[in-house]
């Protein structure tokens, strides 16, 4: 039984991982930085900041690794009765996939679906309509599509109001678990709870790129999730939750931003509503190849500027939350515009043959790839330690492939362009030369600038090196690089055993590919 005493260790056991990562970061950044004022001049100050700062990301991902193991909060026992009307509300936008949505709607309590449907191509809006009639579903479409996915969803709420308890939030990729609504009912039997949180996974890959790269995704949320969980602060994460009705009248429904999964848990907790995770599982594409990854990399970055642009929004959060979710929001862009520093400071100083010391790089690197190493270790013990050291490189060389597009949209989302929804592709995209010139275009409009401000602060022409890095990793992932192995790319990827996993047997739902899809990438 988990005891009041227990609680108190493991809080103890999150401060100490907290103090542990700071002391670790102050030990190593002192002499960083006493390097750097010995050098006299300012170039090796601006490469001793950038490196701190991408430094703080993988001393976060380690104290969250640490505090993975440590059980969360006191569980809290049923209060009241859970939901009983519940509408599964699947948001659509030219991103039809019948057979996702079929599978989840078979739950082993009664759920309504509601196909929230945002398409402007007329044949997913005529296969929805198709779809809706053979199931007996219900279709929702608003005349103005505004306000992103949050629009959408608010849109299809205002309309089914006083019909539901609550909502179960499901893009059109993903794929509940059966027993994701009864779990979640369940907790929402606490009148306190908002929001019930089921955990992600990636679906097996439809092309190489998914099969290698997708197992990450439940690796590193399921990490974040609990490492942040063991700190007191769980988030809503847009789709794969049950929401409660009473809940989204209290504050005015969701906020039509980009990052609308952000925005709404910080709304939910300013009004006193908890977000809690649920022993349930849901499944959803991994970007198909590397252009969907990009697309969805640049999403991420343009939320995050957006939300962090209003920091008054986060006013009446406890400090320890609000500090949680301003570095989590906060890592995507400062690793990026810190990642671009220090690879024009530090080849612009290797270029005036002032080097930066070698255990400096050494600690860089573990920074940056510290999110990918729970994965790498997972693959290293399930397959062989190759296995796991091939793809902390790969997957590291993926990342930082996205560095310019990822500051790209920093840049033009911190001078005040709109952020925009983009929708991930579903279909794999096919470039010849000017597709490629096209998808790379942020590394042929930065590295040029980057590598002649490289040139011009070192003097040497040596300099160009760093900046074109990272450019050169975007073209081998743009014409197709991936590792083979004899085993294939086909990883298992890590699956929590819910109870609905284990208590009821997922209904047969038609191959994937009998409703042909199609999707565009729109510009709102």
């Amino acid at each position: 039984m988990y005891t009041y005493t227990q609680y108190v260790i493991n809080c103890l056991r999150v401060r100490a991982s907290t103090v542990l990562v700071a002391v670790l970061w102050m030990a190593l950044a002192l002499p960083l930085f006493g390097w750097a004022a010995a050098q006299g001049s300012a170039l090796p100050i601006a490469f001793a900041v950038a490196s701190a700062l991408t430094w703080i990301a993988g001393g976060r991902a380690a104290a969250l690794w640490m505090r993975s193991a440590i059980p969360g909060s006191m569980p809290q026992g049923d209060t009241g009765r859970g939901s009983d009307r519940i509408a599964l509300l699947v948001c659509i936008c030219d991103d039809l996939d019948a057979s996702a949505i079929i599978r989840s709607s078979h739950q082993d309590v009664a759920v309504d679906v509601v196909l929230l449907d945002d398409s402007r191509d007329p044949d997913v809006i005529a296969r929805v309509d198709d779809l809706a009639a053979a199931r007996g579903w219900h279709v929702i479409r608003r005349a103005e599509r505004s306000g992103f996915k949050a629009g959408n969803l608010n849109a299809g709420i205002a309309e089914l109001r006083g019909r539901y308890d609550a909502f179960l939030i499901c893009d059109s990729d993903v794929v509940l678990d059966p027993g994701v609504a009864r779990i979640s009912s369940a907790a929402l039997a606490d009148p306190t709870v908002a929001v019930a949180q089921a955990s992600p996974a990636a679906s097996p890959g439809r092309s190489r790129f998914a099969r290698y790269f997708g197992p990450l995704l439940a690796t590193h949320l399921g990490v974040t999730r609990r490492g942040r969980g063991a700190h007191g602060v769980t988030a809503f994460l847009g789709r794969g939750a049950l929401v409660r009705a009473a809940a989204l009248e209290d504050v005015a429904g969701f906020p039509e931003a980009v990052a609308e999964d952000l925005a709404m848990t910080v709304r939910l907790r300013r009004r006193g509503w908890r977000i809690v995770d649920v022993d349930a599982a849901f499944t959803e594409d991994y970007p198909i190849d590397y252009a969907a990854f990009r697309v969805q990399m640049r999403k991420t970055a343009e939320g995050a500027v957006e939300f962090l642009r209003h920091p008054g929004q986060m006013r009446g959060l406890r400090f320890r939350e609000g500090l949680d979710l301003a570095l989590e929001t906060a890592l995507v862009p400062v690793t990026a515009l810190a990642g671009a520093a220090t690879l024009v400071t530090g080849a612009a100083l290797a270029g005036i043959g002032t080097p930066p010391p070698v255990w400096v790089m050494l600690v860089s690197t573990f920074a940056a790839s510290a999110p990918l190493l729970p994965e790498a270790v997972r693959r290293a013990r399930t397959q062989r330690f190759a296995a796991g050291a091939a793809f902390a490189l790969t997957a590291g060389l993926l990342y930082a492939s996205t560095t310019f597009v990822v500051l790209a949209a920093v840049v033009r989302t911190v001078l005040g362009r709109r952020a925009t929804f983009w929708v991930t592709p579903k279909t794999a995209s096919h470039r010849g030369a000017s597709g490629t010139a096209a998808l790379l275009r942020d590394e042929l409009v930065l590295v040029p600038l980057l590598a002649v401000g490289a040139v011009l602060a070192s003097g040497s022409l040596a300099a160009v090196v760093g900046p074109i890095g990272p450019a050169a990793m975007a073209t081998l992932f743009a014409v197709g690089m991936l590792p083979r192995s004899r085993r294939g790319l086909v990883v298992p990827a890590p699956r929590a055993r819910s109870a609905s996993s284990l208590s009821h047997r997922a209904v047969a739902a038609p191959p994937r590919g009998a409703f042909p899809t199609r999707s565009r990438t729109l510009v709102s």
